[in-house]
């Protein structure tokens, strides 16, 4: 299979739907948090013959969750209604199998980007390919507190979105031209610390304009 503009991935469950405890596998419902629990990786099957890129075929790339879960932007309206009674979604190719479209465009437009890195097969490294970036969440205290009453428990209202300060996990061109590298504490914006999971870890994935400098430790 080929593609012009776009990374083609294989995805055989959209969903991540086992959780192992105390050394058994158990099985989750996940259509009560299926955000939490969608899959945003895949076994490159097909590169953009468009652009060069250091991704080969077998590589894991890691991408937007729209690419599983959203609305099919691959297909016509009228398809995308027939489907929709199959529980079908996503940007896949053919309805029968689980090879999904991850929109790349050569990064020309990088909010549209939805191919944020990959794991090299042959080193087991994590590259970068766009300008989106990942970052290791600094620890928060806990901050949780309760007003307590004869009657009743006041539980106070969650604190408002606020900056968050973080790690810098990975290198990236676009990175090294600011003078930022792997383990530089960065503040961000608020609002932007969207959590997932690259190679068992959990991160914050930001696009790069969201970081408002580095933060210099005394």
């Amino acid at each position: 299979m080929k593609s012009l503009y776009h990374f083609l991935v294989r995805v055989p469950k959209v969903t991540k739907d086992t959780i192992e405890i105390n050394g058994e596998e158990m099985y989750l419902d996940t259509k009560w948090d299926e955000f939490k629990h969608r899959t945003m990786e895949g076994e490159v099957v097909a590169l953009p013959a468009k652009f060069d890129t250091n991704v080969k075929v077998g590589d894991i790339m890691y991408f937007h969750h729209h690419v599983v879960l959203g609305g099919n932007h691959m297909m016509m309206n009228e398809e995308t209604v027939q489907l929709e009674e199959t529980k079908k979604r996503g940007q896949f190719i053919n309805p029968d199998d689980d090879i999904y479209v991850v929109h790349y465009g050569g990064n020309l437009d990088p909010i549209s980007c939805q191919a944020y890195a990959y794991k090299c097969q042959d080193t087991g490294e994590i590259e970068l390919i766009s300008d989106w970036i990942f970052i290791t969440p600094e620890p928060e205290e806990e901050q949780e507190e309760t007003i307590k009453s004869d009657i009743i428990e006041l539980i106070p209202k969650a604190n408002p979105p606020k900056e968050k300060k973080g790690y810098i996990r990975w290198s990236s061109p676009k990175l090294k031209e600011l003078q930022l590298n792997p383990g530089d504490k960065v503040l961000i914006r608020k609002n932007s610390s969207y959590e997932m999971e690259v190679n068992g870890e959990k991160l914050w994935r930001t696009y790069l304009q969201s970081i408002h400098g580095k933060i210099e430790e005394v």
